[in-house]
């Protein structure tokens, strides 16, 4: 894809905002692998510099699309080829702060240091097999577990409340509307994420906080397990 200037201000402008703030406030995974991806500020990364920093660590490797993630089914099953699907769509101006739909801002940005580590990609890689053999209730629960954890969750380190979650870390304004602590907060449990729904349009009313990446991955095995 050959992006435009325009694609490359708007990059530039989302990425110096956001790095000072989630050096405060992401936790420790994302920025071991935000200085392993050493994303640069001026221009959109090409796909084969992130998979020259991804790759050789995890065997993920990152994967341009023009499907949008309104259809979330092709990333789930993208999960089962150790591939990640960075979209074509970058937001306008009008959209810094917060973009309801991801675009390659978020999926580089807010995803792709994550899988540059093992750990991370493990967890990823925990959602394939069950989203393919689920029903159509269970890959909806599926998806509420995987939008409250790797899309919006939060981690508690050393007692603090770190940001995990990779919609937070990529928009400035939902991020700082948490943090500012205007959201509930509940323990991630399986029973307690699937009692509410996802907000796509809007800020999520409420969110869910885990101790660890461990506990987290052990709290979503006993329900992936039944699957």
């Amino acid at each position: 894809m050959e992006f435009t200037d325009e694609h490359h201000r708007v990059w530039s402008t989302l990425f110096t905002r956001q790095l000072p703030k989630v050096r405060d406030c992401a936790c420790r995974e994302y920025l071991d692998g935000l200085e392993i991806l050493d994303l640069p500020c001026e221009r959109i990364p090409s796909l084969e510099y992130l998979n020259s920093r991804i790759s050789p660590r995890t065997g993920w490797a990152a994967v341009r699309t023009h499907v949008r993630y309104t259809d979330a089914v092709p990333w789930y099953e993208s999960f089962a080829r150790k591939r990640f699907l960075v979209t074509d769509f970058m937001r306008d101006w009008h959209e810094l702060e917060f973009t309801p739909e991801p675009d390659m801002f978020h999926d580089i940005f807010g995803h792709l240091p994550f899988m540059t580590l093992p750990r991370y990609t493990e967890l990823q890689e925990m959602f394939a097999g069950p989203f393919s053999r689920a029903d159509s209730e269970q890959r909806e629960n599926i998806k509420r577990l995987a939008w409250f954890s790797t899309e919006f969750g939060l981690i508690r380190e050393e007692g603090e409340l770190r940001v995990f979650g990779a919609g937070l870390i990529s928009s400035s304004s939902e991020m700082g509307n948490v943090l500012s602590g205007n959201v509930p907060l509940l323990p991630f449990t399986v029973d307690n994420v699937l009692a509410h729904d996802k907000a796509i349009w809007s800020f999520n009313p409420t969110l869910f906080v885990f101790d660890s990446m461990e506990g987290l991955k052990a709290e979503l095995g006993t329900y992936l397990a039944t699957i």
